[in-house]
């Protein structure tokens, strides 16, 4: 099981090096470094699960609460530290399911065969 792991580590290390794992380190860091950017990012997250909190127990959803909700959603797409991470986030996705693949598609391969 060494060798997995060792195959692993290196496999992380590449992915780390390909421009979307850099970038995807690049958007955290900046993410990071921002408290206005992820304050406003949680506040934004509060407010989505408190919409959700009240639609699922059938509660009435207050227009203040659409409001704020709307306003914190323009905030959100308006920081551009938000759209980078969140791109980054779609691209680092995108590289990670077609590595999943691969490994997935090798190792039944390799299971057929024996």
């Amino acid at each position: 099981m060494d060798d997995i792991l060792d195959f692993a580590t290196r496999l992380g290390e590449r992915i780390a090096a390909d421009p979307r794992g850099r970038q995807m380190a690049e958007a955290r860091a900046a993410l990071e470094g921002s408290l206005p950017d992820r304050q406003l990012l949680q506040d934004y997250e509060t407010q989505q699960q408190k919409m959700h909190e009240l639609e699922a127990s059938g509660r009435p959803i207050e227009p203040e609460d659409k409001r704020k909700l709307a306003d914190l959603h323009g905030k959100v797409i308006g920081s551009r530290i938000i759209k980078d991470v969140l791109k980054a986030q779609a691209d680092y996705l995108e590289l990670m399911t077609l590595v999943s693949q691969h490994i997935e598609e090798a190792a039944l391969g390799l299971a057929e065969e024996s």
